[in-house]
C-alpha cells in the first residue's frame, strides 16, 4: 500500500495539514499567553473604548451591585486583571472580587451568582483551548523532526499561503456578512451549556459593563489574530525554508 500513488499523496497532504494546524494552534497559543500577562491591554483599551464613560452611565442604574460608579480607571483594570487570573485558575476566586472607591473602602461584591456561573463556563473553554495549544508545541518539534529525516520537500510556499490566506479570507467575509455581534450571539449558543445565562445587561451587570462587551472582546480579538498570524507566517516561511534546504541537501548526496 505504501506505493500507491494517491495513498502516499493523501499522507503526504495530512501530515502537513497536521503540522500547519500545529503551527497555527502554537502560535495563537503563544500569543494568547503572552496577551494574558498584561490582562489583555486593558488599561489601554479602558481608554480607547471609554469604558469608563459607560460605568459612569449605567453604573447608577444597577440596583443589584450599586455604587460602581465610584470606582476608577485603576480599580476597573484591577478588577478585570483579578476575572482574568481567575479564569485561568478554573474559576477559583471569582465569588470573592470586591469592588472599591479610589480611596480603598470596599462597596460590594462584584460578580452576580450568574456571572459566576458564566465565568466558569469561560474557565471550562479557556483550560480546553491552553492543553491544547500545550500540545500543539509538544508535536511541532515531532513533527518537523519526522519532516527533517524524511528529507521530504514540503509544499510550497505560495500554495500554503493561498490555502491559509484564502481560510481567513472566507472567515473574515463570513462575519462580514453574517454581522460581527450576530456572530459573537451564535458563537455563545453554540459553546455555553444550554440555560446557563450568558448575555447580560449593562445595568444588571458589573461584569459586563467592566468588559463594555462585546466591544472590548473585538478589540482583543484584533490584538490576538492580526500578531498570531503574522507570527505563524514567519514560522511556516521558516520551516518551509528550513526543511526545503534540507530536501536540496538530500536529494544531491
Amino acid at each position: 500500500m505504501a506505493s500507491n500513488p494517491l495513498l502516499r499523496r493523501g499522507l503526504y497532504m495530512l501530515r502537513w495539514s497536521v503540522l500547519v494546524l500545529a503551527v497555527v494552534i502554537g502560535c495563537l497559543f503563544v500569543v494568547w499567553r503572552g496577551l494574558a500577562a498584561v490582562d489583555f491591554a486593558y488599561p489601554w483599551l479602558h481608554g480607547l473604548l471609554d469604558i469608563g464613560a459607560t460605568v459612569a452611565e449605567h453604573g447608577p442604574r444597577n440596583p443589584v451591585r450599586p455604587g460602581f460608579e465610584r470606582t476608577d480607571a485603576a480599580e476597573q483594570a484591577r478588577l478585570f486583571g483579578a476575572i482574568v487570573d481567575a479564569v485561568r485558575a478554573d474559576g477559583r476566586g471569582l465569588a470573592e472580587l470586591i469592588y472599591r472607591t479610589p480611596g480603598g473602602q470596599p462597596i460590594g461584591r462584584l460578580l452576580t451568582p450568574a456571572e459566576i456561573q458564566h465565568l466558569q463556563d469561560v474557565a471550562r473553554l479557556i483550560g480546553r483551548f491552553e492543553r491544547l495549544g500545550w500540545l500543539a508545541l509538544a508535536l511541532l518539534p515531532l513533527l518537523l523532526g519526522a519532516a527533517a529525516v524524511r528529507r521530504e520537500r514540503p509544499p510550497s510556499g505560495r500554495r500554503l499561503g493561498l490555502s491559509l490566506g484564502g481560510g481567513v479570507a472566507v472567515a473574515a467575509l463570513t462575519v462580514l456578512l453574517l454581522g460581527p455581534v450576530e456572530v459573537f450571539y451564535w458563537l455563545h449558543e453554540q459553546v455555553f451549556p444550554p440555560g446557563h445565562q450568558w448575555f447580560f445587561w449593562y445595568q444588571e451587570s458589573l461584569m459586563s459593563m467592566l468588559m463594555q462587551a462585546p466591544n472590548l472582546f473585538g478589540a482583543i480579538a484584533i490584538l490576538w489574530f492580526v500578531p498570531a498570524a503574522l507570527l505563524s507566517g514567519l514560522a511556516l516561511w521558516a520551516i518551509l525554508h528550513g526543511l526545503r534546504r534540507r530536501a536540496g541537501e538530500g536529494n544531491r548526496e
